[in-house]
């Protein structure tokens, strides 16, 4: 009876440490990974490893810092550095982890921000471009239409005239028909 406990317990511990083994492995890998910027693949290795030992903590932080920095790159590409920001803030505060990932993230926040501050700065610059073209089109657009409003004013008194002296002229032209057709009625 002894015999079988006592194979039980060699066959348990055979298992233990060939499961350790195998967490261990699956630990290195995920790590290297990580750090390699594999980050699907630092994900799958320490999922794996999680699945063993579930409170295994430097692991989850990992998986954590292979999670965040996928995002915060794939939205600094985007440009979309308010949200890289966030994964980033996350990734500087963890305590386990990857230590090289820890440093990467503080340098990769660094330059993240600069290249915010860069768009803003030059957004900036275009809003303020923007704002003088406008001022200058509506100075520009002022000034055509106090020509327009000038040259319509000469435009009506030239006409008023033509009229005045078109109404006098054609005045004196039915006076002038009607003499001669009452001359020639009464031989004026």
């Amino acid at each position: 009876m002894k015999k079988k406990y006592l194979i039980i317990v060699i066959v348990l511990m055979i298992f233990a440490v060939g499961c350790n083994n195998k967490e261990s492995t699956a630990f290195k890998e995920g790590q290297t990974a990580l750090e390699n910027h594999e980050y699907d693949k630092a994900k799958k290795y320490l999922s794996d490893v999680l699945e063993q030992d579930s409170k295994n903590e430097s692991a989850r932080c990992m998986y954590i810092q292979a999670t965040k920095m996928s995002k915060a790159e794939y939205y600094k590409n985007k440009g979309l550095y308010d949200k890289s920001l966030d994964n980033l803030d996350g990734l500087v505060n963890l305590e386990n982890g990857s230590q090289k990932i820890k440093v990467e993230s503080q340098e990769l926040k660094k330059e993240v921000e600069k290249l915010k501050s860069e768009e803003e700065e030059a957004s900036n610059i275009r809003k303020a471009n923007a704002k003088e073209v406008a001022k200058k089109a509506v100075e520009k657009s002022e000034e055509e239409l106090y020509i327009w409003q000038k040259n319509q004013e000469n435009n009506s008194n030239a006409e008023d005239d033509d009229k005045n002296q078109d109404g006098d002229s054609s005045d004196t032209n039915i006076i002038d028909n009607i003499k001669n057709a009452l001359g020639g009625l009464f031989n004026f």
